[in-house]
């Protein structure tokens, strides 16, 4: 009750004080929202947490004092919460994080939260892991955070999953009795029902990577604390059960980014919750159908526990089966997957390309002075990527090319595509490229990554001359000399050689 009450009061008290709208979840990330969303629900959480943990010492303090792995669980969560919140504010490169993410997991090791031996499955042999201890403990935190942070694009749906997860974490602390990790698991809880009153569809905050990352580190912590002696049993088997719909979902998203050419960590529009949404069901409907699964997932994982692993080959029997009975029908044969992995190294290339030119060209944003010059950048990229017509039409204004061999194909010839920018309702784009270049997947995801320069560039447009970027937009006057220089690269300049007597530019 103290944590769900600090968080509510905390969240709404930063909700009406405007903190956090410029770091708002825009739609062009992974999130599902139309609107303009703050990223602010972590803060309400710590508060939380914070609170609880010191109610519990001063409840709980004795003449033996407290044990030195309920430290790490505090310095390791709010190095987990600031490294969030610096990333929310002021976003932070994915090497920065990692790096920044395997040290809290050093840290958290070192004041003994850690993966001793494993047990193997069906028997009583354990495995002492000696040395190999450290890179394990480090892999289950540091897949945790990132974990919770990827399944965070759904209204309610990370803070959904995290509550039945500090459930479970508070049932298998309740074995030790009233324990600091049950209050602390209970503690937590209660935040994160606080922060889900804001958070359920229709979402006015999301809680961020601070609070993702301050969730997935708590669970991993006070697994590995209800663990027996260090031991990889039932407590830890338990959360993995629980996490499982997410598990699979990432598992399946590196796999397709992989076959597409693209980085593993990049956002994209293919999880199961976008596909679900993509079915027409509400928002509601669909968190709460994840709920269900995840509630079931996480009652096997009270089963092994509380049976010692005795229902883990039931529950993965049955999980055979549903996946089973979601590939049927899809025609999965062998030359269907091997058409598929030809076309995946056929478009390797095609892809790193066009990603290398969508950063071309939101850097070029940097140097342009017009937006009539950067649609010439954009135009140009374009073409690069394969396309033989494209129209944009912004404000009512329209600029468009083609490449003159294609003009007079039928469209029978020509992949097309059509999108309509969130941001602004009066932006279009619409691109064709021809099907002897491009399977129809591909030509799907070259056409993502081309809107996604441009939305980019928008942004960042935005970001440096505070005015939204259309063909009549004018870089806002610089002193710097540099930047001066750059912008001049754009404006050509039409004077008489001396010498050879004709017009440069």
């Amino acid at each position: 009750m103290v944590g769900a009450c600090a968080s509510w009061c905390l969240i709404r008290v930063l909700r009406f004080s405007g903190l956090g709208q410029n770091n708002a979840a825009t739609p062009q990330q992974h999130h599902t929202h139309t609107g303009v969303i703050p990223r602010v629900g972590g803060i309400g959480l710590m508060a939380g947490f914070i609170l609880c943990f010191l109610i519990s010492l001063i409840y709980l303090t004795d003449n033996e004092g407290i044990p030195s792995v309920y430290y790490g669980v505090l310095i390791g969560s709010l190095c987990a919460f600031l490294l969030g919140l610096i990333d929310d504010f002021r976003p932070l490169g994915a090497r920065v994080k990692l790096v920044a993410q395997v040290l809290i997991a050093v840290l958290a090791h070192e004041f003994g939260l850690e993966i001793k031996t494993v047990a193997i499955p069906f028997t009583t042999i354990a495995l002492e892991l000696g040395f190999f201890s450290y890179f394990l403990t480090i892999a289950w935190f540091v897949v945790l955070m990132n974990l919770m942070n990827l399944i965070d694009g759904l209204d309610g749906l990370a803070g959904g999953i995290g509550l039945m997860l500090m459930g479970l974490l508070a049932f298998l602390g309740l074995s030790d009795g009233f324990s600091l990790s049950f209050i602390l698991a209970v503690g937590m809880a209660g935040s994160i029902f606080g922060f889900l009153l804001h958070n359920f569809p229709p979402a006015k905050v999301y809680m961020g990577d601070s609070g993702a990352y301050l969730i997935g580190f708590l669970i991993a912590s006070l697994s590995l604390i209800n663990s027996e002696k260090g031991t990889v049993v039932a407590a830890m088997i338990a959360p993995i059960l629980a996490l499982a719909v997410p598990i699979v979902d990432v598992i399946f998203a590196l796999i397709r980014r992989s076959i597409k050419g693209l980085p593993l960590f990049r956002p994209d529009s293919r999880h199961i919750h976008h596909r679900i949404l993509n079915t027409g069901a509400p928002r509601r409907r669909a968190v709460l159908f994840l709920y269900g699964v995840s509630l079931f997932a996480l009652l096997g994982g009270v089963l092994v526990f509380v049976d010692r692993g005795r229902y883990l080959g039931l529950l993965m029997g049955f999980a055979f089966v549903v996946v089973l009975i979601s590939l049927r029908g899809r025609n999965i044969t062998a030359t269907s997957l091997q058409m598929l992995l030809s076309d995946s190294l056929q478009s390797r290339q095609d892809t790193r390309n066009a990603l290398y030119l969508k950063d071309w060209f939101i850097g070029e944003v940097d140097r342009a002075d017009s937006g009539t010059h950067l649609w010439s950048d954009y135009h140009f990229i374009l073409k690069k990527m394969g396309f033989c017509r494209a129209k944009m039409l912004v404000n009512q204004n329209t600029r468009s090319f083609y490449i003159p061999h294609t003009q007079d194909h039928s469209n029978d010839q020509l992949h097309e595509f059509k999108y309509t920018f969130k941001n602004a309702k009066s932006a279009k784009l619409t691109l064709h490229a021809e099907k002897d270049f491009f399977s129809d997947r591909q030509f799907n995801l070259i056409c993502d990554i081309a809107v996604e320069a441009w939305i980019k560039g928008a942004e960042k447009w935005f970001q440096l001359h505070g005015a939204e970027l259309n063909f009549e937009a004018i870089a806002s006057e610089t002193d710097s000399y540099k930047a001066q220089k750059s912008r001049s690269l754009y404006r050509p300049t039409y004077e008489v050689d001396p010498i050879v007597g004709t017009s440069g530019s």
